[in-house]
């Protein structure tokens, strides 16, 4: 690997302008991080890690000039979004370049069934222009507002909507996706569905660059929100379940939260829909009121509140802001000594499983559950909070879960390969293939130290 020398830098600013060149340190350092701080573990690894510079191409040809430049000199390039990731795999680990895609933001394609679009659209865009035309996305994560496309594809998984559709992984929600290569020449492959795309998808930008991807759609449906106080965690849980695996009842959201985590959220707080002491439901689904109102009783449940589809995506409350990895930002900004993990329970053993947890760890661990498909099953995935107090303790923490039948991809390590999620084989396979030279953000892969 080379430094960016002044040569560098003004081919770099030829290419782009110098509008979209940043060398000044102070906003390199805060360009280099994403939500790595969501670790105690991840922090001290990572902070003060930073680019040499960043540009941002505005189009397909600018973005093969860059690359091309990158392979020639032999310079770490770092793919850059809106950095919404959590595990530290957007921080450039030995400089380089750090390629910011949010300029190619074009929506190509878009009709009823999918989205055609530049790796840099905002995944709200999407879902807006795709409401227009009676459609939306299948799924989003909770920094929807915010999150490329790409970034997406590149570091996420599932969130709002992956009750129903799954996640990135699960046939037929990504459709294609076309990549740069990392060479002298870079060229422009396009990737149909399936197994070709393995190598794209939680990539976490080390084999190549998105340049623009295919994202199926699902009907638009008039999703309303709902919120519901239950006096105990498996009250909330067991309502939870039931319209989960309810087939006959359209959802996008079904979330479930031990007391105290609704503690941490002020504006639930003020407007009193999470009680003290209560466990919280939290839903976006299409329902009658008073049909659901019946369905939160039989469980021991009372609706705290509700809005109708007409405020949905509005500007004002949205519940999801709570959800997925929103909820260990609400709870860390509260209390910084929290911390989280990601897990799945056993859906026939989650009851036992989460009581185990209890007996062994109290309040120093707490549960936070998203129902999700994954490969065509409905599981109860968690985003547990833990309260942190040394790496061994969560390392045995991990541990202790994976004994008891729980599965664990561990938020505390920015290493791919360290991530159960990872695709294995094909992730190394395209890196070979398509950035020989092993220059895509590189720290990120043990395999290759």
């Amino acid at each position: 690997m080379n430094p960016i020398t002044p040569a560098i830098i003004a081919e770099l600013t030829a290419i782009v302008g110098p509008d979209y060149v940043i060398t000044d340190a102070t906003q390199l350092e805060h360009r280099s991080k994403d939500h790595y701080w969501f670790s105690p573990v991840l922090t001290p690894e990572l902070d003060g890690k930073t680019a040499e510079i960043q540009v941002a191409p505005g189009t397909t040809e600018e973005l093969l000039a860059v690359i091309a430049l990158a392979a020639r000199y032999r310079v770490p390039l770092v793919p850059r979004g809106a950095g919404t990731g959590n595990y530290g795999q957007g921080v450039p680990m030995q400089g380089g370049i750090l390629l910011n895609h949010t300029r190619l933001n074009q929506i190509l394609e878009l009709n009823p069934q999918f989205a055609r679009v530049q790796t840099g659209v905002k995944l709200i865009e999407i879902e807006r222009k795709a409401r227009t035309i009676g459609a939306e996305l299948r799924f989003y994560p909770s920094t929807l507002m915010t999150a490329t496309a790409g970034g997406f594809l590149a570091g996420g998984a599932g969130g709002i909507g992956s009750v129903t559709w799954g996640t990135l992984w699960d046939e037929g929600n990504v459709l294609a996706a076309t990549i740069a290569t990392v060479e002298e020449t870079p060229r422009l492959l396009t990737m149909q569905g399936g197994a070709e795309l393995q190598g794209v998808i939680h990539n976490c930008g080390l084999t190549c660059f998105i340049v623009d991807l295919t994202l199926a759609l699902a009907p638009a449906q008039p999703w309303a929100q709902f919120a519901a106080a239950f006096p105990t965690l498996e009250d909330a849980l067991r309502c939870g379940q039931a319209l989960a695996y309810d087939d006959t009842l359209p959802k996008r959201l079904v979330t479930v939260l031990e007391w105290p985590i609704p503690s941490f959220f002020r504006q639930l707080i003020r407007q009193k829909i999470a009680p003290e002491g209560q466990a919280l439901l939290m839903l976006e689904l299409v329902s009658d009121q008073a049909a659901l109102e019946a369905r939160l009783a039989a469980h021991g449940g009372t609706l705290t509140w509700h809005s109708p589809h007409e405020k949905y995506h509005s500007g004002s409350l949205m519940l999801s802001d709570f959800s997925w990895n929103h909820t260990t930002m609400w709870v860390m900004k509260a209390d910084p000594n929290y911390t989280y993990l990601q897990d799945a329970f056993e859906p026939d053993r989650v009851f036992e499983q989460l009581q185990l947890r209890k007996a062994r760890y109290g309040e120093d661990l707490l549960a936070h559950i998203e129902f999700m498909k994954f490969r065509g099953q409905l599981v109860p995935q968690g985003m547990s909070i833990v309260r942190f107090r040394s790496k061994a303790q969560l390392w045995e923490m991990i541990d202790y879960c994976e004994s008891i039948g729980q599965w664990i991809a561990n938020p505390h390590t920015h290493k791919l390969d360290e991530d159960v999620r990872w695709n294995g084989q094909p992730i190394l396979d395209a890196k070979k293939a398509w950035d020989p030279y092993a220059l895509l953000n590189p720290g990120h892969l043990a395999a290759l130290e």
